[in-house]
């Protein structure tokens, strides 16, 4: 009986390590590259895209953006900015999960038990997520200084406010603070 016993807890516990690494295997990820050199800003401006309005998410990218980077002490000046800032968010389809998991647990009469379901999808079908891209461009050198990119950073391409906030917090967590020289 405490065989018995061992043996379903090493299920459960294998079944939750499977749980968890499938719930791993879908958070988003983040890619940044920075110029050698320091970054040399003071003020920031937004990088016009010219003839085409911009959208309900980007507006909000864009005041999302230029709030975490006062709190990191940079100043907002868009007619006369030492970087321009430019910020996008992109549709891109990532593939559905090729492993489905699935627990069950319940009592029948006296006993106790559980379950594991593990179910491979046939088609292969991928979905359609939103990408978070932030670029930094130095307009003394007219060269990029610093990119990250967000890979599946909404669930869907249009995300609300709060999910924007959110991302724009991860991507611009490492990007350094102004400091006065």
């Amino acid at each position: 009986m405490i065989d018995s016993r061992r043996a379903k807890r090493a299920g459960l516990a294998l079944a939750a390590s499977v749980v968890f690494a499938a719930g791993c295997a879908s958070t988003p990820k983040l890619y940044v590259d920075r110029a050698d050199e320091a970054i040399d800003c003071e003020r920031f401006g937004w990088l016009q895209h010219e003839g085409r309005p911009a959208s309900i998410a980007e507006q909000r990218l864009r005041a999302e953006v230029n709030r975490v980077l006062v709190e990191k002490g940079y100043g907002v000046d868009d007619p006369t900015p030492d970087c321009l800032v430019s910020g996008v968010i992109f549709t891109g389809a990532r593939p559905g999960s090729p492993v489905s998991v699935g627990l069950g647990a319940g009592r029948w009469g006296g006993s106790f038990g559980g379950s594991v379901g593990v179910s491979v999808p046939v088609g292969g079908a991928s979905r359609t997520v939103g990408n978070l891209a932030i670029d930094v461009i130095d307009v003394a050198q007219n060269a990029e200084v610093w990119r990250a990119t967000l890979e599946a950073a909404f669930r869907t391409p249009e995300p609300g406010a709060e999910e924007i906030a959110s991302a724009v917090g991860k991507v611009l967590a490492g990007f350094p603070d102004y400091v006065a020289r």
